[in-house]
């Protein structure tokens, strides 16, 4: 017979059916019978957000901080966002940096995104590249504006490639917008390459057979 699910499981589940205030409960009294760096994770994320009650952006960022010291790749990312912006913390760019590369390492697209807009064009080129063939939408926004006055062909097959995968509006009306300054041939190239980008993504999401 399997026990009963924990406090974490459930407040997690909460969280997943954007049922907020029970999360903040579930989550709260978890994090003080086990703390957990998910559940610290998630605590600050309704915090920062202000889901499910009160907003708080310091309280939010001791969460995110203690996550953080657990190595939760989120969680850096978060605290490191505060870090930038000095949003309910003291603003540090170089520690920010420090959690956005741990981030990354682990494979946090967003810590990704965040690193590039610190870095000089080749490191923001990689770090965008890297996160926009990990199937992050937002990322290939990022790289399709890297791209826009450097190589449009490619800067619009990053957008094809993004709507093709998720369906993104707003990657749909920048290629339109796009496509309008370019000729027949650069279009139809920059749908070849999107087809490819997205076609490698998706096989690299499903692993190997």
């Amino acid at each position: 017979m399997f026990g009963a699910r924990s406090k974490l499981d459930r407040g997690l589940d909460a969280f997943d059916r954007r049922e907020w205030k029970r999360a903040r409960r579930l989550l709260q009294d978890a994090i003080e019978e086990e703390p957990r760096a998910a559940g610290h994770y998630h605590l600050g994320l309704l915090y920062w957000r202000g889901l499910g009650g009160e907003s708080d952006k310091r309280v939010a960022v001791e969460h995110f901080a203690r996550a953080a010291e657990d190595g939760h790749p989120g969680a850096e990312t978060a605290y490191g966002i505060a870090l930038r912006s000095g949003a309910g913390v003291s603003k540090d760019n170089q520690l920010a940096r420090q959690h956005f590369r741990s981030a990354a390492g682990a494979g946090d697209a967003e810590a990704m995104i965040q690193l590039a807009t610190m870095s000089e064009p080749d490191d923001a080129r990689h770090w965008l590249t890297r996160a926009s063939e990990s199937g992050y939408a937002p990322a290939m926004l990022h790289l399709s504006d890297f791209w826009i006055n450097r190589d449009p062909v490619e800067a619009l097959a990053w957008l094809y490639a993004s709507v093709t995968l998720a369906g993104d509006d707003a990657a749909r009306k920048r290629a339109a917008a796009l496509a309008k300054e370019m000729t027949a041939q650069e279009i139809e190239e920059a749908q070849r390459l999107g087809r490819q980008y997205a076609k490698e993504i998706a096989e690299r999401a499903r692993g190997p057979r």
